[in-house]
């Protein structure tokens, strides 16, 4: 399940034609809990909705259900009968494909709270799965589950092998061999079954699964038995999970909107159910505002006014995070100090985001957003956005590097941590890297594979420490301005 960058690229060429038979290309909550008027575009087939607690995830999420026939909206949005006075006059819109109902273009539809009662006009077909939180309670507190429980073996039972298909796309996001798994069923008209596993020959059953076992091999069970063109709803990806096998979800979904044509929307607080997916995939949501690009919940926070220190600064990613950070350590340590960096994703995310929070009236402390080099028409200091020097961080820290590396190989040497490996050698390994390797995100991990499986992070650290040592006068308009603004704080 390997996911390609071409991967992305087509499947976000996909949604930008319009080539799907079921899509929900926008929603729009006008009026719904927290949200008021906020916009959700769905540009990329697999959605993530990260956030803080009560920061409106689930309430994206439900509203996107409301969007289809198949689901009661009380299934989201239920009722009280003795509070939500607050319902009154909710209102969610949306636009869409059914190329049933409308074989080019797109098609409008809303869904209303009026008079105590949810009015949904001229309903779309479409199947949904819905993934709720609860898969992860465990089998023996599940009501469901109570007949498999016994201690007489049940007589009639039907056992049946878990599909080969499912049990290799549960593997691999488990990360182990499930093979002999399979499904019991008291009777064999039963929907409800219970899972039994197998490990070094000896059986055991779902009562003794972990909670993460369970969960993955019922939801990809119920993924794959879904037509083609479902929408997936699932609700906290990495409930169960450890980072890796969330990580490898994401992967999944993705494989699935490439296989079976289908959108999946799901719920995070976790930062690696976002690695694969690009930032017009990724909504994060605080106190009722939703913000696209790949924002970290410490971002999230810092836009909503939550800074620690006195100046917020937000940048593209995690190395233009590092290589700032590092001139800040070299040049004025005070600054560092002072500042708190945040990553929020690419232009023009990152520029969104530091004008939210220089908007928020709440905000005392105020933003400037630095941009990679290669932005550089977009640099403007009316309106905070500074340029980091060279091209891509990358690049400039790789080329720089590269350029000099007969004269800096024994400093490399030390930082990279790697005695064993000699000056010439390391003099080589950036020759072939720069011929071998056109993506710059990967330079620093095949450094460190080439330099006996060297850490990327103790290798890219080491790099932007002698990049920056060596041309602090590229990083002085944006420490001049970080001055200013501590001077104005």
């Amino acid at each position: 399940m390997d996911i390609r960058p071409s991967d992305i690229a087509a499947l976000t060429e996909k949604v930008k034609k319009r080539s799907f038979a079921h899509y929900l290309m926008e929603i729009k909550l006008a009026n719904v809990r927290a949200f008021k008027g906020q916009k959700i575009t769905l540009d990329f087939p697999v959605t993530a909705i990260i956030g803080t607690n009560v920061g409106g995830k689930s309430t994206i999420l439900g509203a996107a259900a409301l969007a289809y026939k198949a689901v009661k909206p009380g299934d989201f949005f239920p009722k009280s009968n003795v509070s939500d006075n607050s319902m009154a006059d909710w209102r969610i819109e949306y636009e869409l494909i059914d190329r049933s109902v409308d074989k080019s273009g797109t098609i409008a539809r809303n869904a209303r709270f009026v008079s105590a009662k949810w009015r949904r006009e001229y309903l779309i077909d479409r199947d949904v799965v819905v993934v709720p939180i609860q898969r992860t309670v465990p089998a023996s507190e599940q009501p469901r589950y109570k007949r498999f429980i016994g201690i007489y073996k049940e007589e009639g039972a039907v056992i049946e092998e878990l599909s080969s298909d499912i049990r290799r796309r549960a593997g691999a996001v488990l990360g182990k061999n499930l093979k002999g798994y399979s499904v019991a069923k008291l009777k064999k008209e039963d929907s409800v079954y219970l899972m039994l596993g197998m490990q070094n020959e000896n059986d055991y059953s779902q009562f003794h699964f972990g909670a993460g076992e369970a969960s993955v091999i019922e939801m990809i069970s119920s993924i794959e038995q879904a037509p083609d063109q479902a929408l997936i709803l699932i609700e906290e990806i990495e409930n169960g999970l450890h980072p890796v096998a969330t990580e490898k979800m994401t992967e999944y979904l993705i494989d699935v909107a490439k296989r079976k044509k289908s959108q999946v929307i799901f719920t995070t607080h976790s930062e690696y159910a976002l690695k694969k997916l690009p930032p017009n995939a990724i909504w994060a949501c605080i106190d009722g505002q939703a913000y696209q690009g790949k924002l970290s919940i410490d971002s999230l926070r810092a836009i909503k006014g939550q800074v620690e220190k006195q100046i917020a600064v937000f940048v593209e990613d995690d190395f233009a995070k590092d290589l700032l950070e590092e001139a800040l350590r070299q040049i004025d340590s005070r600054l560092l100090d002072a500042a708190e960096v945040h990553k929020a994703g690419g232009y023009p995310f990152l520029i969104e985001v530091m004008q939210h929070h220089n908007k928020n009236p709440t905000v005392k402390i105020k933003a400037i957003a630095i941009v990679d080099g290669d932005q550089t028409e977009f640099e403007d200091e009316t309106n905070s956005t500074y340029t980091l020097p060279g091209s891509t961080p990358e690049l400039s820290v790789f080329n720089y590097i590269n350029e000099n590396v007969e004269s800096l190989a024994s400093v490399l040497q030390q930082r990279c941590l790697c005695p064993q490996v000699s000056q010439d050698k390391i003099v080589k390994i950036f020759e072939k890297i720069d011929l071998s390797t056109s993506d710059v995100h990967l330079y620093f991990s095949k450094i460190g594979q080439e330099m006996g499986f060297i850490s990327e992070l103790t290798v890219r650290k080491a790099c932007i420490s002698i990049y920056v040592e060596n041309n602090k006068e590229h990083f002085e308009a944006i420490i001049q301005a970080l001055r200013r603004r501590l001077e104005q704080g």
